[in-house]
């Protein structure tokens, strides 16, 4: 394996060098000699610079404590020298396989993300192929197999595959590099020299730590002694809990919607504005609508003298009496249109149905707004009915159950824990605020506590709790679920 002390600042070079290419290439041209040792002190400097640049990469490398750290920095900072624009860091898994371990510009890792296995499939594939263990470029499109909905949405169409070798020679990790354009020859030795440090990085602080055991403890009597309190602590009857985000929300909320499709003329409250039943909240755009009532009520006007008109005729010609008939026909039209006009232009105003506060973000969103029919502008609801909105993760769905307790710690007031009863929860699990799959659980305060004291659209922490299962299977819950999963049984 290669030392960043004897190598980086040759590699580095070599990356400026073909960074700075078209540099050069513009100094030949104008052929001075003075331009041409300008162009040459350029260079120099910027391969300096680029030296300096990956020594310090290697630096801030080493600060890194665990293999989350590392995977972190390397994801987000390496895309610069890289000339990368995401990278998807591998780590062992379980067996021989590699997992996700972090991705560019993201802080987590969501497993049952179709993007992310995706990723993961792509090592398998490789290993297929043969170019497991050896740095590879390939289109986004070589290896979609039954994830081909998600790599023809995937941007970065040029991947490169840069494995991690360790000291006995074998795969330990990896990174996908990708971006849109394809890859050069002359990224593929920075790509090598920092696997070859990432690697190094990798085992060292993958290196288990030796302490040093007293004697005695390694008798069979004391082994045995240790054994049975294990057992009976992981024997120990425990309550199932999960922890999620929650938010304080109303209970019951009537939606504002537009009765009409318009533009958005004016905004008649403020944000957090307390408004009465059958007060003005919005007002649409009604230039059109106005004058379409006035022709409607026009037209009306010309249909009642055509039928005054047919039924004086009526009197003493029989023709007369047909006339009127269809004139009478005709002002029914214009009369129904002339009142379908003018509840459209009703419409324009927008009025609360109930008393409460009016809930959104700032009324210069919604000036100027293009809406149509059924389209949300604000929220009115009763600050003083509230319930708590939580986003429970799909991994944590086991303790759904009805009439769960929940225990809520709101980041305002840590100290003093809220109770409450979960009510209900959706049937199924969709994508939320963090990307991330989770069920939406309700729940509401009980034992007395006042929701005036919960402001709308406080934030905190809910633990949701369930049955009482052993203490072993509540700590190894999620690697026995990882197990079946893996192995099927």
């Amino acid at each position: 394996m290669m030392t960043p002390t004897s190598h980086g600042p040759r590699l580095a070079t070599a990356a400026a060098r073909g960074q700075t290419a078209s540099l050069d290439a513009r100094a030949t041209v104008s052929g001075s000699s003075s331009g041409a040792t300008s162009t040459g002190r350029t260079n120099d400097d910027r391969q300096g610079l680029a030296a300096i640049a990956m020594l310090q990469l290697q630096a801030d490398m080493r600060k890194a404590r665990t293999v989350a750290e590392l995977g972190y920095f390397i994801a987000n900072e390496s895309r610069v020298i890289l000339r990368a624009q995401q990278i998807v860091v591998f780590g062992p898994g379980v067996g021989k396989s590699l997992v996700v371990d972090a991705v560019s510009s993201l802080t987590a890792v969501d497993r049952s993300s179709p993007l992310v296995l995706w990723f993961e499939s792509l090592p398998k594939a490789l290993q297929s192929s043969g170019n497991f263990g050896k740095i590879c470029e390939f289109e986004a499109s070589a290896f979609s197999g039954e994830f081909a909905d998600v790599e023809r949405a995937y941007p970065l169409r040029h991947i490169l595959w840069v494995p991690w070798i360790n000291k006995e020679n074998s795969v330990c990790g990896g990174m996908l590099l990708a971006r849109t354009t394809p890859w050069s020859e002359q990224d593929r030795p920075i790509a090598a020299y920092l696997a070859g440090a990432y690697a190094h990085a990798l085992n060292a602080v993958q290196r288990p730590k030796v302490y040093s055991v007293p004697s005695r403890l390694l008798t069979r009597k004391w082994a045995a002694v240790a054994g049975i309190i294990c057992a009976g602590l992981l024997a120990l009857p425990v309550p199932m809990t999960a922890l999620a985000p929650v938010e304080v929300t109303p209970r019951e909320s009537f939606v504002v919607t537009p009765g009409t499709d318009g533009i958005v003329k004016s905004v008649e409250v403020e944000p957090n504005a307390e408004v009465k039943a059958g007060q003005l909240l919005v007002t649409l755009s009604d230039t059109n609508l106005r004058n379409r009532a006035e022709i409607a009520q026009r037209e009306v006007l010309v249909a009642d003298t055509k039928y005054k008109k047919s039924a004086q005729l009526a009197f003493v010609d029989a023709r007369g009496r047909h006339e009127m008939a269809i004139a009478r026909s005709e002002l029914d039209l214009k009369i129904a249109e002339r009142n379908y006009a003018r509840e459209l232009l009703q419409r324009t105003e927008i009025r609360a149905e109930r008393n409460g506060v009016a809930f959104f973000a700032d009324k210069k969103d919604l000036v100027g707004k293009p809406v149509v029919v059924g389209e949300k502008l604000m929220e009115v609801a009763d600050p003083l009915s509230s319930e708590f909105r939580i986003e429970l993760p799909v991994a944590d769905a086991v303790v759904l159950r009805d009439g769960a307790y929940v225990k809520v710690f709101l980041d305002s007031d840590p100290l003093h824990p809220i109770d409450a009863q979960l009510l209900r929860t959706s049937y199924k699990a969709a994508v939320r605020e963090a990307q991330q799959f989770a069920f939406r659980v309700v729940a509401a305060a009980t034992g007395g506590v006042s929701t005036a004291k919960l402001r709308l659209g406080m934030r905190g922490t809910a633990q949701i709790y369930s049955d009482r299962v052993p203490l072993g299977f509540y700590l190894f819950r999620r690697p026995i679920a990882a197990a079946r999963q893996w192995s099927g049984l």
